[in-house]
């Protein structure tokens, strides 16, 4: 198999649509994109999605929302840091790869090492 359709998304096979019963509407795995979307940029699509799904504060939890978002995004930035700082570390430093591995988990920059 090569590299274009081992990134091809899994659900949609790379056509950025599935079809449903209403016609063919966007892969909401992949965004419509066709590829396997990393999560940090799904996450920030999503993230993106409801503050506009809320700016409007017709469901009255507009000020909310943008405060679990800048949140959200606050505590992912941190994670990276750490994550950056671990991989500075000498691969001997069993604290380090742990953190790596469990910041790694939630961010999902990098497939995990077998």
């Amino acid at each position: 198999m090569n590299q274009t359709q081992s990134a091809a998304c899994a659900t949609c096979l790379g056509e950025g649509e599935i079809g449903t019963e209403n016609g063919p509407v966007s892969c909401p795995d992949c965004f419509g994109e066709g590829r396997h979307v990393a999560l940090a940029e799904r996450a920030e699509w999503r993230m993106r999605d409801i503050e506009r799904a809320h700016r409007d504060d017709v469901h009255g939890c507009a000020r909310d929302t943008r405060w679990l978002v800048f949140e959200l995004r606050r505590s992912r930035e941190a994670l990276q840091r750490i994550l950056a700082r671990c991989q500075d570390e000498d691969d001997a430093n069993a604290l380090a790869a742990e953190v790596k591995f469990v910041a790694n988990q939630v961010l999902e920059l990098y497939e995990p090492r077998r």
